[in-house]
């Protein structure tokens, strides 16, 4: 599974619409004629509930659709404790001189137990929600946490469980930079911090998913589990998940454009599939199995891989940030083109990056550019299919 649109809400605005969306806008909010999940399952008789912690999507609109919203934000008057947070390392080492992380460190001073940190406080309250609407025929509760995102504050004990008895600068923001600020120790630090935010949260997803079986809710709801983006922790000599610099376009390999996807569908039994899929097919594959109208989109539900163990659904996808003029473009974030099918990936830029061809079953880590050696297959891969045809880049198209 893949991000096509990239970062956190171009990704969710592919997952909410069924569309793929970054060769038209970036980091925006909803259109207002952008027609959603919730909106289409209310036509067909579902109760639709949005419950989150992410700030981003309640600013982008998100939550408009939506019978119910439930946003939990930091408690009132964490902004005039800025002022308390210390830096762990020198903050020119940190995203744009430590601005973000004085804001982020700032909402999570007051955190003491677990059941303080976002994540918990999100889920905890799914579950309620859950108990209160367990006997409803029709629902859609769509649950979104910002968890893993930075700061990398877990508790305590998590850390240390990836990183015991560490010493040394305490590194849990990354630079969007590269690696050479880093000593291995530090860098090994920084990946503890983010391994311990991955298990905070799956603990904490765990908890309903644990709730829809006690509440016998198993046996005919369909569960997805996705993330928005990965993240550099050193490969490619990067940290961080794009660059900060509007000199230097970022690679998105499958560090970052890679993403988990998980379906519990009660009409198919467990496999694994090496379907190519993306963000953009979660909507059709809810409205499919909800019955709800499927009306034109760039996503493609994923029913026959459920139910059929078909594993074809896309020749090749698409990522890339939004680069070329119109709204929600973000000037400091140049993003090349990754081009993913099954066997190979290609990026490709603007000029000042050099395109590179990666054999992934031979070369999972993208290390190795091959673009030279196989001409033929760069020459399919730049082939745009018959959805996506668009202008980047300055205006000059791309096919």
């Amino acid at each position: 599974a893949y991000c096509a649109s990239f970062p956190t809400i171009p990704m969710r605005t592919d997952a909410f619409t069924g569309n793929v969306n970054w060769p038209v806008y970036g980091w925006k909010s909803l259109d207002e004629d952008e027609i959603t999940i919730p909106r289409y399952l209310r036509d067909a008789g579902y109760h639709t509930a949005f419950i989150h912690d992410t700030g981003n999507m309640e600013a982008a609109g998100f939550a408009r659709d939506f019978d119910e919203n439930v946003f939990l934000q930091p408690p009132a008057g964490w902004e005039d404790r800025i002022g308390e947070v210390q830096f762990p390392v020198p903050r020119e080492h940190l995203r744009q001189d430590g601005s973000l992380f004085v804001r982020d460190r700032a909402a999570t001073l007051h955190y003491e137990h677990e059941e303080d940190w976002a994540v918990a406080r999100t889920m905890r309250a799914a579950c309620s929600w859950l108990e209160d609407n367990r006997k409803r025929e029709r629902f859609l509760l769509w649950i979104d946490t910002f968890e893993i995102h930075e700061d990398w504050r877990a508790p305590e004990y998590y850390t240390e469980y990836y990183s015991p008895h560490y010493e040394g600068l305490d590194y849990s923001y990354p630079n969007y930079g590269y690696t050479d600020i880093y000593q291995p120790h530090e860098l090994a630090r920084l990946q503890a911090h983010y391994a311990a935010e991955v298990t905070l949260t799956d603990r904490w997803v765990g908890q309903v998913l644990r709730s829809l079986e006690l509440m016998g809710l198993y046996h005919n709801t369909m569960v997805i589990l996705l993330s928005d983006h990965g993240m550099y922790l050193g490969e490619h000599r990067r940290t961080g998940k794009h660059t900060v610099d509007p000199e230097d376009p970022w690679p998105i390999y499958d560090e970052v454009g890679r993403i988990p996807l998980l379906i519990r569908h009660p009409a198919g039994g467990p496999r694994r599939s090496s379907a190519l899929v993306q963000a953009a097919d979660v909507a059709p594959t809810i409205l499919e199995s909800c019955g709800a109208d499927l009306p034109a989109m760039v996503g493609r539900s994923l029913l026959p891989v459920l139910r059929d163990h078909s594993d074809l659904v896309h020749e090749h996808v698409f990522t890339s940030c939004h680069s070329g003029s119109g709204p929600g473009r973000i000037n400091y974030l140049p993003s090349c083109i990754t081009t993913t099918d099954a066997v190979w990936s290609l990026v490709t830029g603007p000029e000042s990056w050099q395109p590179a061809l990666h054999h992934r079953p031979t070369d999972p880590r993208q290390e190795h550019n091959v673009i030279g050696e196989y001409p033929q297959v760069v020459d399919r891969l730049q082939v745009w299919d018959e959805i996506v045809r668009v202008r980047v880049w300055d205006g000059r198209t791309f096919e």
